[in-house]
């Protein structure tokens, strides 16, 4: 009888690195994600950078992905963090397939998260550029190819954020 390797579950990919009531850091199968809820903050993004960095080591020669999401209650980082965020860009951007930034809300607010997306793209002068979509699913399917087979596609990244997204919830309801 032929044996099929187990297909991983989400639980099995997700790996919670930080959370509080406004931040989530995670690393799920080839992507490291970061859920901003709340304001950000310099110790969440220098964070950030450190996760990244181990995670990419981790990984050795495959490919890995960052995914930031952005709800919409997250007022824009300060400048001192922003400079930290455009460093972390910067940094993790060379071992990088896709720098991926999910902006929540409505128009006004993905206008606005662009913006700071844009004078982070020229403060980290990074050679791979931050991307910006319209939601979840669209982020999902361009990162589809390059996670692992186990990974379970769209869907199992989908099913990763709606993970993170309950463990912010018990740890501080809405």
């Amino acid at each position: 009888m032929a044996r099929y390797p187990r297909k991983a579950k989400v639980s099995d990919l997700l790996t919670v690195h930080n959370i509080d009531q406004g931040y989530c850091l995670a690393t799920w199968d080839r992507v490291l994600i970061q859920l901003w809820r709340g304001p950000a903050t310099l110790h969440a993004a220098e964070q950030w950078l450190e996760a990244g960095e181990a995670f990419l080591r981790q990984s050795g020669n495959q490919p890995c992905c960052s995914l930031s999401i952005v709800e919409s209650r997250s007022p824009p980082p300060t400048e001192k963090v922003r400079l930290a965020m455009a460093a972390g860009f910067r940094g993790l951007a060379p071992r990088m397939r896709h720098q991926i930034v999910v902006a929540e809300g409505s128009v006004i607010r993905s206008a606005l998260v662009r913006g700071v997306g844009l004078a982070l793209s020229s403060m980290s002068s990074s050679s791979l550029p931050l991307e910006y979509v319209a939601s979840l699913d669209d982020a999902a399917v361009t990162l589809a190819p390059h996670l692992s087979p186990a990974a379970g596609g769209p869907e199992g990244l989908k099913s990763a954020v709606s993970n993170l997204r309950s463990q912010v919830d018990r740890y501080s309801p809405r």
